[in-house]
């Protein structure tokens, strides 16, 4: 999967936690400057060596962030032509309505102000397609077992994995798995299937 910078405000870092642990779950490599940086580090430096090694970046927009002045410093100044001619992905989040930076208004962003299950789930298929689908290279038994866990398992993030690692690769058989997670009992998962039913069946 992806490696995915994600700038953002301390002050979101309740969020951003939540997000980060989500997109692991899926078998993403979220980078956080909380979890990367270390004392003694160049700040500047790590945090453009994250960018530089990472296929997507997500910008946590909020009202905090946007009083803070936080995407004008850390963005507009530093930042956006570097990832413009590195040709990296940048997916502006929205988690609270506010005024988005001119620089990002032309860019479709992930809405999680309603629910945060629908956001996420418009998030991960913006991740999805831009990646190519994953080999037929799963072992017809380790298919069942993953099929069988994505609709039994008691842990919700688990279904989920399952579920996302059955529709990567091996689409040919993910509707069945989809159709039934759209009756899980967990918002994100029930979301998450009807997503990609919709987008890709």
């Amino acid at each position: 999967m992806a490696k995915i910078f994600i700038s953002h405000s301390s002050n979101d870092d309740h969020f951003v936690e939540q997000l980060s642990s989500d997109l692991a779950i899926l078998g993403h490599k979220p980078w956080t400057d909380d979890k990367q940086i270390l004392p003694g580090d160049s700040i500047l430096s790590t945090i453009e060596k994250g960018l530089t090694e990472s296929r997507y970046c997500i910008v946590v927009l909020s009202n905090k962030s946007m009083s803070s002045k936080w995407v004008e410093t850390e963005w507009k100044e530093r930042y956006w032509d570097s990832l413009n001619k590195q040709k990296i992905k940048i997916i502006p989040v929205l988690i609270e309505h506010c005024d988005i930076p001119s620089f990002l208004r032309g860019l479709k962003y992930a809405d999680f102000t309603e629910s945060y299950a629908v956001g996420f789930s418009h998030l991960s298929l913006a991740l999805s397609s831009g990646m190519s689908r994953m080999p037929n290279i799963l072992d017809i038994d380790i298919v069942h077992a993953l099929e069988h866990t994505a609709r039994t398992h008691h842990e919700d993030h688990i279904r989920l994995a399952c579920a996302h690692t059955v529709w990567s690769f091996r689409p040919d058989r993910a509707r069945p798995v989809l159709e039934d997670g759209t009756r899980d009992m967990r918002d994100i998962n029930r979301v998450h299937a009807q997503m990609l039913l919709d987008e890709f069946y």
